[in-house]
């Protein structure tokens, strides 16, 4: 924190931060606090920057890597996350930390400013709104600093970070706080932000700013990793009831007269790979499915899958808060494919083979899992034998982002989707005994995400709590995967599962050894991040175990 603080003083942000913490000498033309923060107008303007600060891609792609979502891929020849060599130094660690400082600094900056001026009683309502949505991404981004840097989320007596209530003075040290200490800073900023805060936004943007879906969802996430059961479902069930939004279907009808041995299908839209795709003729109803599906214009088509056009943001679909990725602002994408999510776009990571296998299986009743086909291009290039395929044989693309209308790279964030709030649901009645009614909250996602229009998905059944809870998690494997979900799931949710260490197939790490291992425990000192170096060198906090 004190590291990106001396940072911010000797940068200049857009013209909106003053130089107060570097010298006391106001220079001409100077656009200070005072200056800035006059009118209601201003603080919307800061706002905006701030909503630009907001970055969870490095806890995404740390959680791929870290765990047994990803390979490595044909353009990357090494990476030291990826064999579990963490250290202080660790770049994703430093840019988890930097990034979500940052976004509490703007907020804290915002807050400060707010107080110097007292708005017209006209505009009081619009002033607190912005105050709200400020202290709802300042409490978002302390418990998402939480999430990778504190040992125990449900121990209100374990270390956590620093507290950042402010805007520090450069000559401040300021202390790792307790988890509980945490927690009621964080929800004092949740409680005032739905006392203040104003949706006035259309609903096709609505979901990329703070509004009432994310404070719900946010809460039922937190609580479920603090192991407040009760309060977790209650919240994800209120989303359930009262969001507005539904899971996004994945079915698709056949198109007339499709041709049923169609080998070859015409390019078509954005960011599309190789013109073929991978499977054997069209024998089977799913597999004549399979090219139609690739054949229409997946970012402009309404006849593309609901599901499917949610990642290609063509759609809001069951995002209850996303963070705004416009085109050439941030290309995410290119975290995991240099240039585009196709064979040729410089793969570099590709899809963990134990992953892609789970959305190879037979969902039941006729139903097909569209999972495989949305977050794999059709470019990928499947071996019959994985256990011999080299990292050019076998390159299986991550197509979860596959870039919007007129990008290859850019998509928006999807912080909290409504498929999360089911599987909160879902945990939390295992935890109460209903194991009937788990099974029924996983058996709508499952569903939502067959394709073949008339199959009906099983509803699984549980012979015990740990059957269910490895249930749970495996469905969160498959459906939350490169979101930023399974480094923590595993660490918090794994031992209930009866799963006790990350799952990589054996081809998917090349430098397995007693020092490189191919998969750690779950109690690995590793499922908590290393406080970064940087930080601690200007300030006195105390390092994780292990580090």
């Amino acid at each position: 924190m004190k590291v990106f603080k001396i940072l911010l003083v000797l940068s200049v942000f857009a013209g909106f931060t003053g130089c107060e913490d570097a010298t006391d000498i106001v220079q001409k033309g100077e656009l200070n606090d005072q200056a800035l923060f006059r009118n209601v107008e201003n603080m919307q303007l800061y706002l905006n920057e701030t909503y630009d600060r907001f970055s969870v891609e490095s806890d995404i792609v740390v959680s791929s890597v870290l765990t047994d979502e990803v390979a490595l891929g044909s353009g990357l020849t090494v990476n030291d996350t990826h064999r579990f060599f963490v250290v202080s130094t660790n770049g994703y660690a430093r840019s988890i930390w930097a990034n979500h400082y940052s976004l509490i600094n703007y907020c804290n900056r915002l807050i400060r400013g707010a107080a110097l001026f007292t708005p017209p009683a006209g505009d009081l309502p619009a002033y607190n709104s912005i105050l709200a949505q400020a202290r709802a991404l300042r409490a978002f981004a302390h418990f998402q600093l939480m999430v990778y840097f504190s040992p125990d989320l449900s121990n209100n007596n374990a270390l956590g970070v620093v507290l950042a209530d402010r805007v520090p003075a450069i000559e401040d040290d300021l202390p790792r706080v307790s988890n509980g200490t945490l927690y009621t800073f964080i929800e004092n900023d949740i409680a005032f932000a739905e006392a203040n805060l104003i949706e006035v936004l259309p609903i096709t943007v609505s979901h990329k700013f703070v509004n009432f879906n994310f404070l719900n969802a946010f809460k039922a996430r937190m609580y479920l990793y603090r192991k407040d059961y009760v309060k977790a479902l209650q919240f994800a069930n209120l989303v359930i009831s009262n969001s507005g939004v539904t899971l996004a279907q994945s079915t698709f009808t056949l198109p007339a007269n499709y041709p049923a041995t169609t080998d070859v299908i015409p390019p078509t839209g954005t960011g599309t790979g190789s013109t073929t795709i991978n499977v054997q003729p069209s024998n089977t109803p799913a597999q004549a499915v399979q090219r139609a599906l690739f054949q229409i214009d997946q970012w402009n088509s309404t006849a593309a899958p609901a599901y499917r056009r949610m990642w290609v943001d063509a759609d809001k679909g069951e995002s209850l808060m996303s963070i705004d990725r416009p085109n050439n602002r941030s290309n995410f994408s290119s975290q995991y494919n240099t240039n585009g999510s196709y064979w040729t776009g410089g793969p570099l990571f590709d899809m963990g083979r134990n992953l892609f296998n789970l959305y190879t299986q037979p969902m039941g009743g006729g139903a097909q899992d569209f999972r495989r086909w949305c977050f794999v291009d059709r470019s990928a290039t499947i071996s019959t034998d994985p256990n011999s395929a080299t990292r050019t044989d076998e390159v299986i693309v991550i197509d979860k982002y596959p870039g919007k209308a007129g990008s290859h790279t850019s998509n928006d964030i999807k912080l909290f989707r409504l498929s999360e709030m089911y599987f909160i649901r879902a945990e939390c009645l295992v935890r109460n005994g209903d194991l009937a009614g788990a099974a029924a909250a996983i058996q709508l996602v499952r569903q939502a995400r067959n394709y073949i229009v008339g199959a009906v998905v099983p509803t699984p059944t549980y012979a015990s709590a740990q059957a269910a809870f490895a249930d749970i998690l495996l469905e969160r494997r498959k459906e939350l995967a490169f979101e930023g979900h399974r480094y923590i799931d595993l660490k918090r949710l794994g031992a209930d599962a009866g799963v006790t260490s990350t799952d990589r197939f054996s081809q998917d790490s090349n430098n397995s050894s007693a020092t490189s291992p191919a998969n750690i425990d779950i109690t690995d000192y590793r499922f908590t991040l290393p406080i970064p170096q940087d930080e601690r060198n200007v300030n006195n906090i105390p390092q994780n175990n292990g580090y």
